[in-house]
Protein backbone atom coordinates (compact mmCIF):
# COMPACT_ATOMS: atom_id res chain seq x y z
CA UNK A 1 0.00 0.00 0.00
CA UNK A 2 1.35 3.32 -0.86
CA UNK A 3 1.58 5.91 2.33
CA UNK A 4 0.28 8.99 1.66
CA UNK A 5 2.04 12.38 3.14
CA UNK A 6 1.66 15.93 4.82
CA UNK A 7 2.55 19.03 2.42
CA UNK A 8 3.60 22.29 3.75
CA UNK A 9 2.98 25.22 1.92
CA UNK A 10 5.10 28.53 1.12
CA UNK A 11 5.34 31.35 -1.12
CA UNK A 12 7.24 29.09 -4.20
CA UNK A 13 5.79 29.92 -7.29
CA UNK A 14 5.22 26.13 -8.33
CA UNK A 15 3.60 24.56 -4.76
CA UNK A 16 0.42 24.41 -6.99
CA UNK A 17 2.50 22.33 -9.03
CA UNK A 18 3.72 19.83 -6.35
CA UNK A 19 0.32 19.25 -4.36
CA UNK A 20 -1.55 18.39 -7.65
CA UNK A 21 1.44 15.62 -8.47
CA UNK A 22 1.25 14.44 -4.85
CA UNK A 23 -2.44 14.36 -5.34
CA UNK A 24 -2.26 12.13 -9.14
CA UNK A 25 0.01 9.84 -7.51
CA UNK A 26 -2.91 9.53 -5.03
CA UNK A 27 0.37 10.12 -2.07
CA UNK A 28 -1.42 13.50 -0.79
CA UNK A 29 -3.03 13.06 2.85
CA UNK A 30 -3.59 17.41 2.63
CA UNK A 31 -1.59 20.30 2.00
CA UNK A 32 -1.81 23.20 4.30
CA UNK A 33 -1.76 26.50 3.70
CA UNK A 34 -0.13 29.52 5.28
CA UNK A 35 -1.72 32.32 3.36
CA UNK A 36 -4.17 33.94 3.86
CA UNK A 37 -5.46 31.50 6.13
CA UNK A 38 -4.12 28.62 8.23
CA UNK A 39 -6.18 25.78 6.86
CA UNK A 40 -5.78 22.26 5.83
CA UNK A 41 -6.89 21.25 2.68
CA UNK A 42 -7.59 17.36 2.02
CA UNK A 43 -6.68 15.04 -0.91
CA UNK A 44 -10.43 15.79 -2.00
CA UNK A 45 -10.08 19.20 -2.17
CA UNK A 46 -12.44 19.65 1.15
CA UNK A 47 -11.02 22.42 3.20
CA UNK A 48 -10.69 22.76 7.36
CA UNK A 49 -9.73 26.05 8.58
CA UNK A 50 -8.34 25.80 11.78
CA UNK A 51 -6.70 29.50 12.48
CA UNK A 52 -7.20 32.70 11.30
CA UNK A 53 -4.37 34.65 12.10
CA UNK A 54 -4.18 36.99 8.89
CA UNK A 55 -4.94 40.55 10.98
CA UNK A 56 -2.38 38.93 13.38
CA UNK A 57 0.43 38.64 10.63
CA UNK A 58 -0.50 42.13 9.04
CA UNK A 59 -0.62 43.87 12.15
CA UNK A 60 2.66 42.12 12.93
CA UNK A 61 4.52 43.42 9.84
CA UNK A 62 3.09 47.14 9.92
CA UNK A 63 4.00 47.36 13.66
CA UNK A 64 7.16 46.32 12.94
CA UNK A 65 7.66 48.70 9.49
CA UNK A 66 7.24 51.59 12.32
CA UNK A 67 9.79 50.69 14.50
CA UNK A 68 12.69 52.82 14.13
CA UNK A 69 16.13 51.40 12.52
CA UNK A 70 14.99 47.70 13.40
CA UNK A 71 11.98 48.03 11.14
CA UNK A 72 14.25 48.97 8.42
CA UNK A 73 16.80 46.51 8.91
CA UNK A 74 14.83 43.56 10.13
CA UNK A 75 11.41 42.15 9.39
CA UNK A 76 9.22 39.50 11.28
CA UNK A 77 9.62 37.12 8.17
CA UNK A 78 10.95 34.40 11.02
CA UNK A 79 8.27 34.86 13.24
CA UNK A 80 5.50 34.50 10.51
CA UNK A 81 7.13 31.19 9.49
CA UNK A 82 7.72 30.19 12.87
CA UNK A 83 3.98 30.73 13.80
CA UNK A 84 2.81 28.66 10.60
CA UNK A 85 5.04 25.90 11.38
CA UNK A 86 4.15 25.97 14.85
CA UNK A 87 0.40 25.45 13.71
CA UNK A 88 1.57 22.43 11.82
CA UNK A 89 3.61 20.93 13.85
CA UNK A 90 0.39 20.75 16.74
CA UNK A 91 -1.78 19.42 14.33
CA UNK A 92 0.27 17.13 12.71
CA UNK A 93 -1.62 13.61 11.69
CA UNK A 94 0.44 11.28 13.37
CA UNK A 95 -0.85 8.45 11.02
CA UNK A 96 0.63 10.19 7.51
CA UNK A 97 4.30 8.13 6.49
CA UNK A 98 5.64 11.37 5.58
CA UNK A 99 6.29 14.89 5.63
CA UNK A 100 6.99 16.70 3.12
CA UNK A 101 8.20 20.36 4.15
CA UNK A 102 8.52 24.05 2.49
CA UNK A 103 12.01 25.54 3.28
CA UNK A 104 11.75 27.90 5.75
CA UNK A 105 8.67 26.67 7.19
CA UNK A 106 9.13 23.73 8.30
CA UNK A 107 11.53 23.38 11.19
CA UNK A 108 9.49 22.64 13.76
CA UNK A 109 6.95 20.36 11.43
CA UNK A 110 10.28 18.21 10.59
CA UNK A 111 11.77 17.57 14.00
CA UNK A 112 8.40 16.53 15.69
CA UNK A 113 7.76 14.02 12.26
CA UNK A 114 11.52 12.86 12.90
CA UNK A 115 10.56 11.81 16.66
CA UNK A 116 7.82 9.78 15.53
CA UNK A 117 9.55 8.29 12.87
CA UNK A 118 7.72 9.78 9.49
CA UNK A 119 9.68 10.29 6.47
CA UNK A 120 10.92 13.65 5.72
CA UNK A 121 11.31 15.80 2.79
CA UNK A 122 12.21 19.66 1.83
CA UNK A 123 11.44 21.36 -0.80
CA UNK A 124 14.43 23.65 -1.51
CA UNK A 125 12.96 26.34 -3.81
CA UNK A 126 15.86 28.37 -3.83
CA UNK A 127 19.90 28.27 -3.65
CA UNK A 128 21.59 27.98 -0.10
CA UNK A 129 20.01 30.86 1.76
CA UNK A 130 23.40 32.23 2.98
CA UNK A 131 24.65 32.43 -0.83
CA UNK A 132 21.46 34.50 -1.95
CA UNK A 133 22.04 36.43 1.06
CA UNK A 134 25.82 37.38 0.36
CA UNK A 135 24.77 38.02 -3.54
CA UNK A 136 21.65 40.55 -2.36
CA UNK A 137 24.27 42.05 -0.73
CA UNK A 138 26.84 42.28 -3.09
CA UNK A 139 25.13 43.25 -5.87
CA UNK A 140 22.60 46.05 -3.74
CA UNK A 141 26.49 47.35 -2.91
CA UNK A 142 27.48 47.52 -6.56
CA UNK A 143 23.93 49.36 -7.11
CA UNK A 144 24.33 51.77 -4.21
CA UNK A 145 20.56 50.57 -2.64
CA UNK A 146 19.90 49.45 0.56
CA UNK A 147 18.81 45.62 0.87
CA UNK A 148 15.90 46.23 2.01
CA UNK A 149 12.22 44.89 1.92
CA UNK A 150 12.26 41.75 0.38
CA UNK A 151 15.82 41.90 -0.50
CA UNK A 152 16.22 41.84 3.26
CA UNK A 153 16.80 38.05 4.47
CA UNK A 154 16.89 38.46 8.40
CA UNK A 155 20.27 36.11 9.83
CA UNK A 156 17.48 34.24 11.77
CA UNK A 157 15.92 33.25 8.60
CA UNK A 158 19.17 31.63 7.47
CA UNK A 159 19.73 30.09 10.86
CA UNK A 160 15.98 28.27 10.45
CA UNK A 161 16.45 27.31 6.58
CA UNK A 162 19.53 25.78 7.54
CA UNK A 163 18.23 23.86 10.93
CA UNK A 164 15.87 22.51 8.58
CA UNK A 165 18.56 20.56 6.41
CA UNK A 166 19.54 18.42 9.52
CA UNK A 167 16.00 17.15 10.18
CA UNK A 168 15.10 16.23 5.99
CA UNK A 169 16.11 12.44 5.49
CA UNK A 170 16.31 14.20 1.53
CA UNK A 171 16.32 17.79 0.00
CA UNK A 172 14.71 18.36 -3.37
CA UNK A 173 16.69 20.70 -5.57
CA UNK A 174 15.36 22.44 -8.57
CA UNK A 175 18.81 22.25 -10.69
CA UNK A 176 22.55 21.62 -10.21
CA UNK A 177 23.36 25.49 -9.86
CA UNK A 178 21.02 25.33 -6.59
CA UNK A 179 22.51 21.74 -5.84
CA UNK A 180 25.84 22.68 -6.13
CA UNK A 181 25.79 25.98 -3.42
CA UNK A 182 24.22 23.29 -0.89
CA UNK A 183 27.25 21.06 -1.47
CA UNK A 184 29.42 24.10 -1.22
CA UNK A 185 28.07 24.73 2.36
CA UNK A 186 28.62 21.25 3.55
CA UNK A 187 25.24 19.53 2.66
CA UNK A 188 26.14 16.01 1.70
CA UNK A 189 25.45 14.79 -1.57
CA UNK A 190 23.89 11.76 -0.83
CA UNK A 191 21.01 14.29 1.13
CA UNK A 192 20.32 16.31 -2.39
CA UNK A 193 17.60 14.97 -4.64
CA UNK A 194 17.56 16.92 -7.62
CA UNK A 195 13.69 17.43 -9.09
CA UNK A 196 13.52 19.73 -12.62
CA UNK A 197 10.16 21.74 -12.74
CA UNK A 198 7.71 21.41 -15.63
CA UNK A 199 5.76 24.00 -18.14
CA UNK A 200 2.45 23.55 -19.27
CA UNK A 201 3.18 23.00 -23.16
CA UNK A 202 0.12 23.49 -23.89
CA UNK A 203 -0.18 26.88 -22.23
CA UNK A 204 3.04 28.35 -23.59
CA UNK A 205 3.45 27.25 -27.33
CA UNK A 206 5.05 28.51 -30.25
CA UNK A 207 3.79 31.38 -32.95
CA UNK A 208 2.96 30.48 -36.21
CA UNK A 209 6.43 31.83 -37.56
CA UNK A 210 9.28 33.62 -35.64
CA UNK A 211 9.32 37.49 -36.12
CA UNK A 212 12.73 38.26 -37.37
CA UNK A 213 12.06 42.32 -37.35
CA UNK A 214 11.82 44.37 -35.34
CA UNK A 215 13.79 41.90 -33.23
CA UNK A 216 11.65 41.63 -30.04
CA UNK A 217 13.94 40.77 -27.00
CA UNK A 218 11.38 39.64 -23.70
CA UNK A 219 12.28 39.67 -20.27
CA UNK A 220 9.88 38.60 -17.80
CA UNK A 221 10.12 38.49 -13.88
CA UNK A 222 10.82 40.67 -11.15
CA UNK A 223 12.53 44.16 -11.75
CA UNK A 224 14.91 44.00 -9.07
CA UNK A 225 18.65 43.99 -8.56
CA UNK A 226 19.58 40.31 -8.72
CA UNK A 227 17.29 39.66 -12.17
CA UNK A 228 20.14 41.32 -13.74
CA UNK A 229 17.22 44.14 -15.10
CA UNK A 230 19.81 46.70 -15.00
CA UNK A 231 22.58 44.96 -16.32
CA UNK A 232 20.06 44.11 -19.54
CA UNK A 233 19.16 48.09 -19.41
CA UNK A 234 22.71 49.41 -19.56
CA UNK A 235 23.49 46.16 -22.81
CA UNK A 236 20.24 47.34 -24.20
CA UNK A 237 21.06 51.19 -24.60
CA UNK A 238 25.18 50.54 -25.15
CA UNK A 239 23.96 48.22 -28.53
CA UNK A 240 21.35 50.54 -29.69
CA UNK A 241 20.24 47.98 -32.46
CA UNK A 242 17.62 48.95 -35.24
CA UNK A 243 14.41 48.01 -35.66
CA UNK A 244 14.51 45.79 -32.11
CA UNK A 245 12.62 46.20 -29.15
CA UNK A 246 12.79 45.54 -25.60
CA UNK A 247 10.29 44.17 -23.49
CA UNK A 248 9.80 43.72 -20.00
CA UNK A 249 7.12 41.86 -17.91
CA UNK A 250 6.72 42.23 -14.35
CA UNK A 251 6.69 43.85 -10.37
CA UNK A 252 9.07 46.67 -9.73
CA UNK A 253 10.41 46.71 -6.42
CA UNK A 254 10.20 50.26 -5.12
CA UNK A 255 13.59 50.88 -4.47
CA UNK A 256 14.75 50.20 -7.96
CA UNK A 257 12.25 53.13 -9.37
CA UNK A 258 14.36 55.77 -9.71
CA UNK A 259 17.24 53.67 -11.43
CA UNK A 260 15.15 52.41 -13.54
CA UNK A 261 13.45 56.08 -14.23
CA UNK A 262 17.44 56.51 -15.76
CA UNK A 263 16.52 54.08 -18.76
CA UNK A 264 13.07 55.68 -19.59
CA UNK A 265 11.57 55.39 -23.36
CA UNK A 266 14.65 52.37 -24.31
CA UNK A 267 11.67 49.48 -23.20
CA UNK A 268 8.47 49.01 -23.65
CA UNK A 269 6.74 47.49 -20.20
CA UNK A 270 4.20 45.90 -18.86
CA UNK A 271 2.92 44.72 -15.38
CA UNK A 272 2.54 41.28 -14.16
CA UNK A 273 0.17 39.34 -16.37
CA UNK A 274 -1.80 36.06 -15.48
CA UNK A 275 -0.05 33.16 -16.90
CA UNK A 276 -2.92 32.68 -19.31
CA UNK A 277 -2.05 36.16 -20.98
CA UNK A 278 1.52 35.91 -20.67
CA UNK A 279 1.76 32.76 -23.78
CA UNK A 280 0.48 35.42 -26.47
CA UNK A 281 3.46 38.06 -25.30
CA UNK A 282 6.15 35.11 -25.81
CA UNK A 283 4.29 34.45 -29.01
CA UNK A 284 5.05 37.98 -29.79
CA UNK A 285 8.81 37.93 -29.08
CA UNK A 286 11.90 36.99 -31.17
CA UNK A 287 13.87 35.84 -28.22
CA UNK A 288 13.77 35.69 -24.53
CA UNK A 289 16.72 37.07 -22.11
CA UNK A 290 16.89 36.22 -18.44
CA UNK A 291 20.13 37.60 -17.13
CA UNK A 292 19.55 36.85 -13.04
CA UNK A 293 22.25 36.58 -10.72
CA UNK A 294 21.02 33.93 -8.49
CA UNK A 295 17.83 32.02 -9.04
CA UNK A 296 17.09 28.41 -8.42
CA UNK A 297 15.52 27.88 -11.48
CA UNK A 298 13.75 29.89 -13.23
CA UNK A 299 10.46 28.95 -14.73
CA UNK A 300 9.76 31.18 -17.24
CA UNK A 301 13.39 29.41 -18.98
CA UNK A 302 10.90 26.36 -19.98
CA UNK A 303 7.82 28.97 -20.68
CA UNK A 304 10.29 30.72 -22.85
CA UNK A 305 11.78 27.58 -24.61
CA UNK A 306 7.96 25.87 -24.71
CA UNK A 307 7.00 28.89 -26.82
CA UNK A 308 9.96 28.55 -29.19
CA UNK A 309 12.18 31.15 -28.18
CA UNK A 310 15.78 31.07 -28.05
CA UNK A 311 17.25 31.70 -24.97
CA UNK A 312 19.70 33.99 -23.09
CA UNK A 313 20.14 33.29 -19.69
CA UNK A 314 23.11 33.23 -16.74
CA UNK A 315 24.79 30.46 -14.90
CA UNK A 316 23.08 30.89 -11.70
CA UNK A 317 20.27 29.51 -12.97
CA UNK A 318 18.91 26.37 -14.42
CA UNK A 319 20.11 27.22 -17.78
CA UNK A 320 22.97 25.07 -18.09
CA UNK A 321 20.82 22.25 -16.76
CA UNK A 322 18.26 23.22 -20.33
CA UNK A 323 19.85 25.21 -22.53
CA UNK A 324 22.18 23.87 -25.83
CA UNK A 325 23.71 27.94 -26.18
CA UNK A 326 23.01 31.50 -24.88
CA UNK A 327 24.46 30.70 -21.51
CA UNK A 328 26.23 33.63 -19.78
CA UNK A 329 28.14 34.41 -16.65
CA UNK A 330 25.46 37.12 -14.38
CA UNK A 331 26.32 40.47 -13.92
CA UNK A 332 29.01 40.19 -17.60
CA UNK A 333 27.67 42.73 -19.59
CA UNK A 334 30.10 42.96 -22.13
CA UNK A 335 29.48 38.37 -22.45
CA UNK A 336 25.40 39.97 -22.73
CA UNK A 337 25.95 42.40 -25.25
CA UNK A 338 27.62 40.19 -27.50
CA UNK A 339 24.89 37.38 -27.23
CA UNK A 340 22.13 39.78 -27.48
CA UNK A 341 24.24 40.93 -30.68
CA UNK A 342 24.49 36.96 -31.89
CA UNK A 343 21.28 36.24 -31.84
CA UNK A 344 20.23 39.52 -33.30
CA UNK A 345 22.12 38.79 -36.19
CA UNK A 346 21.41 35.47 -36.87
CA UNK A 347 19.68 33.89 -39.47
CA UNK A 348 18.31 30.56 -37.77
CA UNK A 349 17.14 31.66 -34.57
CA UNK A 350 13.55 29.70 -35.82
CA UNK A 351 15.82 26.63 -35.67
CA UNK A 352 17.07 27.28 -32.39
CA UNK A 353 13.87 28.11 -30.74
CA UNK A 354 12.56 25.08 -32.18
CA UNK A 355 14.79 22.91 -30.64
CA UNK A 356 14.37 24.59 -27.24
CA UNK A 357 10.40 23.20 -27.45
CA UNK A 358 11.72 20.20 -28.50
CA UNK A 359 14.26 19.87 -25.49
CA UNK A 360 10.67 20.97 -23.20
CA UNK A 361 8.36 18.41 -24.91
CA UNK A 362 10.98 15.93 -24.21
CA UNK A 363 11.89 16.24 -21.21
CA UNK A 364 10.62 19.50 -19.13
CA UNK A 365 6.33 18.93 -19.45
CA UNK A 366 4.14 19.19 -16.33
CA UNK A 367 1.85 16.28 -17.05
CA UNK A 368 4.58 13.47 -18.26
CA UNK A 369 7.91 14.43 -16.63
CA UNK A 370 7.34 16.18 -13.55
CA UNK A 371 4.62 14.33 -12.18
CA UNK A 372 6.40 11.55 -13.08
CA UNK A 373 9.77 12.33 -11.50
CA UNK A 374 7.83 12.83 -7.94
CA UNK A 375 6.09 9.92 -8.11
CA UNK A 376 9.59 8.12 -9.03
CA UNK A 377 10.93 10.01 -5.94
CA UNK A 378 8.55 9.05 -3.72
CA UNK A 379 9.00 4.71 -4.69
CA UNK A 380 12.60 5.23 -4.30
CA UNK A 381 12.15 6.60 -0.56
CA UNK A 382 9.70 3.66 -0.43
CA UNK A 383 6.87 5.32 0.99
Amino acid sequence: MQGKGILLSGPGTHISHLSTALRKAQRLHAIIHYYPHWEMELYDGRRKRLYTYRLFTWGMWAAWRRIPYWGKWDNPKTWHAALYDWLVAQHLPLSVQFVWGWSGYSLFTLQKARRYGLHTFLEFPTVHIAVYREIIQSVCSQLAISPTGPLHIPLSYVSRMEEEIKYADKVIVLSSFAKQTLIQRGVSVEKLHWIPLGVEEKLFTPASSLSQRPFRLLYVGRIDPLKGVFVLLEAWRRLRLPQAELWIVGHILPQVKPLLAQYEGIFRYSPPLPREKLGEVYRQATAFIFPTYVDSFGLVLLEAMASGLPVIATTHSAAPDLLEEGIISPGDIEALMEAILNFYERPDLAEIGRRNREIVETQYTLTEHYYARVQRFLDQQKV
